[in-house]
């Protein structure tokens, strides 16, 4: 088998589930493919920009955060790629715990206008019930929502 000319091109198919890596892995692969195909407002996507939309809200992605090294690298993949396949809108990460950025510094660091805190876990319990809400309370200024957690999701279970 021949490598792949673009980590995109990789056959998420054959990435074993096995681990937490394969399993971020497909969903970041899934991620990706969603995001392409939908804009913010939900609608199908028409328009492809190369700047960024003043408008648009900030994705935060919130990653738990993990003594593991692989583990960051991971997050930093996929925001690396939701980034590449939207270009017109800010991305950036913050950690509920263990790695840094963590999350009230990084809504800190946006200072005023829109958030949308998309939390990286698995189920939508304590850090998504307490944790996302009482971080986005210290960013007074910012304007925030929170998406769904990843799961519970069909490719999760």
């Amino acid at each position: 088998m021949t490598e792949p000319e673009h980590p995109r091109d990789v056959r998420t198919d054959l990435v074993p589930l096995d681990t937490t890596s394969g399993l971020l892995t497909r969903i970041t692969a899934e991620l990706g493919t969603q995001l392409s195909l939908v804009s913010l407002n939900g609608t199908r996507r028409t328009v492809h920009t190369d700047h960024a939309d003043q408008n648009a809200p900030t994705l935060v992605a919130v990653a738990h955060g993990s003594r593991d090294p692989r583990a960051l690298r991971t997050v930093t993949t996929l925001l690396e790629r939701v980034s590449e396949l939207r270009p017109g809108i800010s991305v950036r990460l913050g950690h509920i715990e263990l790695n840094e950025p963590l999350l009230p510094a990084a809504l800190a660091s946006l200072g005023t206008g829109r958030a949308i805190l998309v939390p990286l876990l698995l189920s939508r319990g304590y850090h998504v019930k307490h944790d996302l809400p009482e971080a986005a309370a210290t960013a007074p200024r910012l304007h925030t929502r929170t998406a769904a957690p990843l799961g519970p999701h069909p490719l999760l279970v």
